[in-house]
């Protein structure tokens, strides 16, 4: 542990030197003191300068997962009285009414945008550098911005195309697939420039390398049809197929290792974000789902804030579905506080959940909520259920299967030490999957099937499945990839976004698919186009 919490530290030392990684306004690298003479000679000075352009993915999880997790079928936000009711936009998001003026687009947008002005920033500072290891950090730049735009792509469809810092005019909005065409082509001009390293806490952990852009283009490809109207089925699978071949990956075999606060080494791990508790913060989740009371549970030195929780129906899909549900979301092998009784167990559900009676540090004394509702039949004695009585206005303070997929830890602080996969091995094996289904016109073709159930018997320790359909797929991928900001993408690929679920009407048009471009960007920049429905 000594060593590797070493060697994380160092790689935060290259990521930031240059930059915080949690305020996008204090990215500035004193570009007016950089000169040819006197910076940009080494290897280690162009290292540091590069660190900066990742500041912006340190609000990943705050931006990608309200976004691309809160409007779907696995997570609610619900408004517990007085907390959680943010002027609406956790309900709006859960219902598919989100506003241009609401927060949390605003997030994404910043996220996206802030990152890609910080390498094109760098792009020109490197420009007067002679290093002959500079192409190789140009490649990088480019690369990590086609990622950011990779991402606004996917959230805003139409939004502009900015590669000169030099340029001051205010950029008009592009279409959706000139956007996708961009990012693809930066994507391929650069892929063979940068290194073919695998898994490890090596200089390269937490930047973008071969396998980091390999990936994306996968996401870009298996999301073709979705961002273009056209799929790319053979081109999303060449992708996969470099990564898988590679033999720089493997499937961990326990599934709470991929996601434990040590988890730097773990061999699934693409790409991830070194987050550190003190050092580099951004992640924390803990707070956002777990209860008030759960301060005394973990020894935290905050209270957490009780608002997180995944969807009743999802929480249930780990059972098996011929289950029929019972009164307040009970089902066979749950008994009525939602904590699981009878039958083989899907290891991931255990890992990725936190229900039932809740204890102090001794794990013995009860944890009791002297606030609790009058109308929650629990009382004081706090029994997390997967039953949300309501999404708004007076949800049950302890309503809610609480998201406990990455691990907590007595002693916590506000933010994790954990750090976060934005792309994994099994997500690369689960796509690999969907492609051959969706190519062949087969969801149980022989070798998706393989694939899906080598996840689901190593991860799940549960039963191989016999066969799949659409639905039973995404379900299973679901199982696997919960609360990992991939949900709204894979629910718009499977035409299930705009349906009728939980705390979701159907939605009356698909407009909603994308979000709106924030306002304050439209009124200080006359070029943009809001999209259509907003």
């Amino acid at each position: 542990m000594k060593h590797t919490s070493l060697t994380k530290y160092s790689v935060l030392a290259v990521l930031f030197v240059a930059a915080s990684c949690t305020k996008l306004d204090e990215n500035s690298l004193l570009y007016d003191q950089v000169t040819e003479s006197n910076f940009y000679k080494t290897d280690k000075q162009l290292a540091s300068a590069v660190g900066a352009a990742y500041s912006s993915i340190y609000g990943y999880n705050g931006a990608f997962f309200n976004l691309n997790e809160v409007t779907t079928d696995e997570v609610v936000v619900p408004t517990r009285g007085a907390d959680w009711g943010d002027g609406g936009h956790w309900v709006r998001l859960k219902t598919h009414t989100t506003n241009s003026s609401d927060s949390q687009p605003a997030n994404g947008w910043n996220l996206g945008f802030g990152g890609v002005t910080t390498c094109n920033k760098l792009l020109a500072a490197l420009a007067v550098s002679d290093s002959p290891t500079a192409v190789t950090y140009v490649a990088e730049l480019k690369a990590l911005r086609a990622i950011y735009y990779y991402w606004l792509l996917d959230l805003f469809g139409n939004v502009p195309i900015t590669t000169d810092f030099s340029e001051t005019a205010p950029p008009a909005t592009k279409p959706r697939a000139e956007v996708y065409a961009f990012i693809e082509k930066e994507l391929l001009e650069n892929v063979d420039k940068l290194p073919k390293v695998g898994t490890g806490d090596g200089p390269y952990y937490g930047r973008v390398t071969y396998y980091v852009v390999q990936a994306t283009l996968a996401k870009l490809y298996l999301n073709a049809q979705t961002y273009t109207g056209t799929p790319q089925y053979d081109k999303a699978l060449a992708a996969c197929d470099i990564i898988i071949n590679s033999g720089k990956f493997q499937l961990m075999n326990n599934y709470a290792d991929i996601f434990s606060r040590n988890n730097i080494g773990s061999t699934e791990s693409i790409w991830a974000i070194p987050f550190d508790g003190v050092k580099a913060k951004g992640f924390n989740m803990n707070m956002e789902t777990l209860h008030l009371q759960s301060q005394n549970t973990y020894q935290m030195n905050n209270q957490p804030w009780n608002g997180f929780a995944s969807v009743q129906e999802f929480y249930q899909s780990y059972i098996d579905p011929a289950q029929n549900p019972g009164p307040q979301g009970t089902v066979v092998g749950l008994d009525p506080k939602g904590t699981p009784t009878t039958g083989t167990l899907d290891k991931r559900m255990l890992n990725n959940f936190i229900v039932g009676p809740q204890f102090q540090a001794d794990g013995v004394t009860p944890l009791t909520d002297g606030g609790a509702d009058k109308t929650d039949p629990d009382g004081q004695p706090i029994t997390l259920t997967p039953y949300v009585n309501e999404l708004q206005p007076n949800a049950w303070r302890q309503a809610g299967a609480r998201i406990g997929k990455w691990q907590f830890y007595k002693g916590m602080l506000t933010d994790l030490d954990n750090d976060l996969a934005i792309y994994r091995y099994a997500d690369i094996l689960l796509m690999k999957a969907e492609l051959l289904a969706r190519k062949n016109s087969n969801w149980s073709d022989p070798v998706a099937l393989a694939l899906v159930n080598q996840i689901r018997t190593i991860h799940g320790g549960v039963s191989p499945l016999p066969g799949l359909t659409a639905e039973t797929f995404l379900a299973e991928r679901g199982r696997e990839m919960f609360a990992e900001s991939y949900r709204r993408q894979d629910m718009l690929r499977f035409g299930t976004y705009n349906s009728k679920y939980r705390f979701h009407d159907a939605d009356a048009n698909t407009n909603v698919n994308i979000f709106p471009i924030p306002e304050p960007q439209i009124n200080a920049n006359p070029n943009l186009k809001q999209n259509p429905g907003y």
